[in-house]
């Protein structure tokens, strides 16, 4: 009786251990390979300013939703512009020029 015991216990001792084996390689290759997918996404940017006139009824708005790149809000770019141009509000008039910051992928 006693050895049969024994057996069971080295049984689940060695399915454990091998769910246990199982389980960190799992783990392991979910974590290389979400590395790998991360490095190859990995976009490189660069950043360059334009001068824009202001011509009549033209809006920060308006220029931002025409010089923002792929996937970025409206918002931030008018943010991006105010900041670059030491602006306080977003109140433009004709003849002016403002510098607007353009994001291109490399």
């Amino acid at each position: 009786m006693e050895r049969r015991t024994q057996r069971r216990v080295v049984r689940k001792s060695r399915k454990i251990r091998k769910n246990i084996f199982m389980l960190l390689t799992i783990a392991l290759i979910l974590c290389l390979g979400t590395f790998a997918m991360g490095a190859q996404t990995e976009k490189t940017t660069k950043t360059y300013y334009e001068s824009v006139q202001i011509h009549k009824g033209d809006t920060i708005w308006n220029i931002a939703e025409e010089y923002k790149s792929d996937g970025e809000k409206t918002e931030h770019m008018v943010n991006a512009i105010l900041e670059v141009n030491g602006m306080k509000t977003a109140n433009v008039r004709a003849g002016e020029s403002i510098i607007v910051p353009v994001t291109k992928e490399i």
